[in-house]
């Protein structure tokens, strides 16, 4: 997995991370983190640099302005973030104003920081919080781990953003992850509860940051509203013929063949077990045959036996896609009958 982080980087958490490489501590606070531990500093950028000696034999240095800054950081001025920038078009949320966002955000909520960071040499940082009630909260008689993530590119390879997802950040993969999460629901806004938020780091742009925490605020209930749709959906008892049909369906939902692949026969056969048998299943309701998807893509489906590559297929690539199509299309009473009577056709047909 990318982890992208180099020589100025750390990574602070509650727990040991996938790289072993976190600095692990009983406790993360607003005022006591990585990130209060230094900040961005803008220089002015300047061109025809040349050196000249000065009467009385001192050495000083004069050139033109270039209209250009950069970032370098207040704990070591040799440390230089991205390349020089327009500051009439970009403009850099330092630490502080980030660490800011995050606390007028969660105000009067109990919470717990378990990962702050940054990777790419301090261009990018994140900070993943816990929302006490959130961490693990049971919908349909499961768990759920929910985090809150904020992030923030200094180096300009990112915007500012917030979300709600089941991904803490502790790298620049899974930083990544969340990030393009992010752009995507941006795209399709309105097709799930997550919050998803995020600000260009145009001119002025700190100003917007109260606003973003207000909205960042009803992150808190977001979780809750998601365990209530998922109860709702354990309260809908499917036949087992008909849950295989809803599998078929949807395997088969964006194909004009009149009949199932081997491969495609076997995903139902697998989506069909993890219904009936999988975690905290009992093949009873449509609770179980999320369950079953949200499993079978996070865990089996691109096949063998490579760990990283199935993480970035269920959390950032086909993986995701597919968990949240089946979770907007189960809830959907119309399109739900209709994959059942396709599914039904498929698998006649076979």
């Amino acid at each position: 997995m990318a982890r992208n982080s180099f020589k100025y980087d750390e990574h602070w958490g509650l727990a040991q991370a996938w790289h072993n490489d976190t600095k692990v501590k009983p406790v993360l606070t607003l005022e006591d983190n990585y990130l209060t531990t230094w900040d961005i500093v803008p220089v002015e950028l300047i061109e025809n640099l040349k050196e000249i000696t000065l009467p009385d034999g001192s050495i000083a240095y004069q050139g033109d302005k270039s209209g250009l800054s950069r970032l370098v950081c207040s704990d070591n001025h040799a440390i230089k973030i991205g390349q020089g920038y327009n500051p009439l078009t970009f403009s850099p949320i330092n630490n502080a104003k980030f660490i800011e966002l995050v606390r007028q955000s969660i105000s009067g909520t109990a919470h717990k920081i378990v990962s702050v960071g940054s990777v790419r040499n301090r261009g990018r940082v994140f900070l993943s919080i816990e929302l006490v009630g959130m961490e693990k909260f049971k919908a349909a008689g499961r768990e759920f781990s929910a985090f809150l993530n904020f992030g923030n590119g200094h180096d300009k390879s990112s915007v500012l953003w917030v979300n709600t997802s089941n991904t803490a950040v502790v790298c620049d993969n899974t930083y990544s992850i969340n990030l393009v999460s992010v752009e995507n629901k941006a795209v399709s806004a309105g097709e799930d509860d997550d919050i998803s938020i995020r600000q260009r780091h145009t001119k002025n742009a700190d100003i917007k940051l109260p606003e973003i925490a207000k909205l960042v605020d009803k992150a808190i209930g977001v979780q809750g509203e998601f365990a209530i749709e998922l109860d709702k959906l354990a309260e809908i008892e499917i036949p087992k013929t008909d849950a295989k049909a809803l599998f078929a369906g949807f395997i088969g939902r964006n194909s004009v063949a009149e009949k199932l692949s081997t491969r495609a026969t076997n995903t139902v056969d697998k989506l069909l077990e993890l219904h009936v048998n999988g975690r905290g299943n009992n093949g009873r309701d449509l609770a179980d045959a999320f369950n079953a998807v949200t499993d079978f893509y996070s865990h089996f489906s691109s096949g063998g036996k490579n760990i990283n590559r199935q993480i970035v297929s269920s959390e950032y690539g086909a993986g995701l896609v597919a968990k949240q199509t089946f979770w907007n299309i189960v809830r959907n009473p119309q399109k739900r009958g209709e994959l059942i009577v396709r599914g039904d056709a498929l698998l006649t047909a076979n």
